[in-house]
């Protein structure tokens, strides 16, 4: 895996949150915009980052009402999972300098354009500097 997968979302790098062990942190990001059990369900049972994007976007049940309000949290939260229960991965993480970007042109939210993950990612990184 070359270190910029290490920073994406889509990696297949577990994460263990709210007592369950997700396969990656776009699993649980996908799974948390949901209230309704079913498609949590099948989100869970789903192995494949991209496979949980597609699921988490068809739009086939309702989003949590406060969804926007708490996206960029849920996000932070499984990125710092992935950092703090991937030790390796935090090295990599502190010893990375500049500006970090998602290069996905497809999300001008999460990347280029307002770069949303870079930013946490850069969030992170100072975080874990800071305590060395």
């Amino acid at each position: 895996m070359i270190e910029e997968d290490l920073y994406s979302n889509l990696a297949a790098i577990p994460i263990t949150l709210d007592s369950f062990t997700w396969h990656s942190a776009e699993q649980f990001y996908q799974a948390s915009k949901f209230t309704d059990e079913a498609i949590i369900k099948k989100i869970k049972a789903c192995q494949n980052p991209f496979r949980c994007a597609a699921i988490g976007q068809t739009r086939e049940f309702k989003i949590r009402d406060d969804w926007e309000e708490i996206k960029i949290d849920v996000m932070e939260r499984a990125i710092r999972a992935r950092f703090d229960q991937h030790p390796e991965l935090t090295e990599i993480l502190k010893r990375s300098k500049g500006t970090l970007y998602d290069h996905s042109a497809a999300d001008s939210f999460w990347g280029i354009g307002s770069n949303v993950t870079g930013k946490l990612l850069m969030k992170i990184r100072d975080d874990l500097q800071s305590e060395t």
